[in-house]
């Protein structure tokens, strides 16, 4: 095992564990299955265009709006879940915020409640993926001094 790795595996612990002792103390889930995937991405592929922040954010933003909007407009039949992740990986690309981990959320906004989507949004995804970022930019660069986020790119 190398170092690098190591380092990233604490990070990973870290990055999650906060998010999740914080989603403990104000009792609302921050933390969802994907934010597994994406840590792995900001902690040992910080390097990677798909670890940026800006891009992690955005693809969470992005495919959370075209799940909701999938939901309201096409309801939850079958189709709409590969739907809304084809048209999420579309729009991502349109806007180059491409993050592979976040594809996942018009599956689970589409299965999440209708009535709480919304807030399910803006009071956990949002929160959760911020959190998160906000750690892996202080983990990287303050505590490890890697060059992250990339800001040339």
């Amino acid at each position: 095992m190398k170092k690098d790795e190591i380092l990233s595996a604490i990070g990973i612990f870290f990055g999650i564990g906060i998010v999740a002792l914080v989603s403990k103390s104000i009792d609302n889930n921050l933390l969802l299955a994907p934010f597994g995937a994406t840590s792995i991405i900001a902690f040992l592929l910080y390097d990677s265009e798909y670890a940026q922040p800006r891009n992690i954010i955005l693809g969470y933003i992005i495919t959370s709006i075209v799940g909701i909007l999938m939901a309201y407009i096409l309801g939850h039949d079958w189709i709409v879940y590969a739907l809304g992740v084809a048209i999420a990986m579309l729009v991502k690309s349109w806007f180059k915020a491409i993050h592979p981990p976040s594809a996942a959320m018009p599956i689970i906004l589409l299965k999440a409640n209708e009535q709480g989507i919304i807030n399910y949004f803006l009071f956990d995804v949002i929160p959760g993926i911020c959190l998160l970022v906000f750690i892996a930019i202080v983990y990287n660069r303050f505590i490890l001094h890697r060059d992250y986020p990339l800001w040339h790119r």
